[in-house]
């Protein structure tokens, strides 16, 4: 009886053997083949290890120009780009890319379909407009090339671009169907990417609590997984829920780490973010000086990349903090510079009322009422077209909330220089709009389930 286990015990053993160095002589270093290199530094770029892929790609990319293949080499020329993105102005780089599909070696499909998901990728960070575009016509030749899973990353992209495009419904739909598929269908930097951004926007809409589960899952996840890129999106993000949470020694230990592992790799966007917000617990904290200093620092960092949308967060935090400290003329050139940067990237409404809120508080205090009043109507008209975006109770009342700080401000202003008729007609006119909500969105203060998205996060 023995002997009758042990022959099919050693032919199992004997097929496991030859399966494992099959594995091993397929997955065996072959650097003088540029496929096998190609489809090493892609596998490491999957994971967003784009700075680790890089000489792997500069390896491929000459092999394939020796071996006269253009569209090959092409491929491995524009899938460096992001290892050194942020060391220099996106504008040139996204230029560069464009011309890049003019050429005859882009015809390639595969090779084409690369140049677009670099470009969509600078354009994420660079305006959110461009960005649609791009990740809308990624997402279809994806699909039509099979690769359904890169489909499904560009949804999650559109879902990115279209919060900071005003439009927080379609992000969430979309950030949530690309985070499902991949949590499910493993894929874990797309989910570790996409986690980490729906607990930013919480982060953004000040819903810090909530914000650390969808966080705390992209840190374990990337933790967990071997060769996956620093999940710096969540760990600032995380920075930022711990400081609004008060919890700053936290927070400022959390900063520390993450700023030695951007400085190392030169990633200068992500230096700005951590120092604007190192500055704003520096700020809560009562160390104005030091607050000051980061955001000068991340400012001119921003200026150097072209970090539009930074400068503009920045540009506001820094001009609010100047104002808090009676430097009104500093604080009015801190928030001209922000709302300039947002000139650039004319899509994104997102952080424009708030910058426009403190601008007209700035003149106000300045004397300069008519442009005040001007700036402060204008504020309430950009939330009033977020509003009719707005898929919760939680973000109707958020949005709400910043609109009545709009129309506080603007109520002051007139009452300081006596306009009382014009003061008390804007609170008539603010509450017009408050009431028109209560009636367009009925059910706003009615109890509701957790999200979808919450529910999900929880599994």
């Amino acid at each position: 009886m023995k002997a009758r286990i042990a022959v099919p015990l050693l032919t199992a053993c004997a097929i496991l053997a030859i399966a494992v160095g099959y594995r091993a002589y397929r997955h065996r270093q072959q650097p003088d083949d540029p496929d096998w290199l190609l489809q090493h530094a892609d596998e490491q770029a999957w994971l967003n290890d784009w700075i680790n892929a890089a000489p792997v790609y500069h390896r491929a990319e000459l092999l394939y120009q020796q071996r006269n293949d253009p569209a090959k080499a092409l491929y491995a020329h524009v899938s460096q780009v992001m290892a050194t993105s942020e060391m220099s102005s996106f504008a040139p780089q996204i230029a560069s890319l464009t011309d890049d599909l003019q050429v005859l070696a882009a015809r390639d499909p595969e090779t084409r379909l690369r140049i677009l998901t670099i470009r969509g990728m600078l354009e994420t960070n660079y305006d959110a407009g461009l960005a649609t575009k791009t990740w809308t016509e990624v997402g279809e030749l994806a699909r039509k090339q099979h690769h359904y899973m890169l489909a499904s990353r560009a949804l999650g992209e559109e879902g990115i671009a279209a919060f900071l495009l005003g439009d927080i419904n379609g992000a969430q739909a979309k950030v949530m169907k690309a985070y499902l598929i991949a949590k499910y269908l493993g894929d874990p930097a797309a989910r570790v990417r996409y986690a980490s951004v729906y607990g930013a926007g919480l982060v953004a809409l000040k819903k810090y609590d909530r914000a650390l589960k969808p966080l705390d899952e992209a840190i374990r996840v990337a933790d967990t997984t071997k060769g996956i890129a620093y999940p710096s999106i969540a760990t600032a993000s995380k920075i930022e829920a711990l400081g609004g949470l008060g919890r700053y020694e936290e927070a400022l230990t959390l900063t520390n780490d993450a700023m030695a592992r951007a400085t190392a790799r030169h990633l200068n966007m992500h230096i700005s973010e951590l120092l604007r917000i190192r500055a704003g617990i520096y700020e809560k904290t009562g160390q104005a000086k030091l607050a000051a200093d980061d955001y000068r620092v991340a400012i001119d960092i921003g200026k150097q990349v072209s970090d539009w949308r930074g400068l503009l967060q920045t540009g506001g935090s820094l001009a609010a903090l100047y104002e808090e400290q009676g430097q009104l003329e500093d604080a009015l050139h801190a928030i001209d510079d922000a709302i300039d940067a947002n000139k650039q990237i004319p899509d994104e409404l997102y952080f424009l009322p708030k910058n426009l809120s403190i601008k007209a508080r700035i003149l106000a205090r300045l004397g300069r009422t008519r442009e005040s009043n001007t700036l402060y109507e204008a504020g309430a008209d950009l939330i009033d077209s977020l509003l009719a975006h707005a898929p919760t109770a939680n973000v109707e009342r958020e949005l709400i909330t910043s609109m009545q700080r709009v129309y506080a401000g603007y109520f002051d202003s007139l009452c300081r220089k006596n306009r009382l008729a014009d003061a008390f007609r804007t609170i008539e006119k603010a509450r017009g709009r408050f009431e028109a909500q209560s009636l367009e969105h009925v059910d706003a203060e009615a109890p509701r389930p957790a999200s979808d998205i919450d529910q999900k996060l929880a599994v």
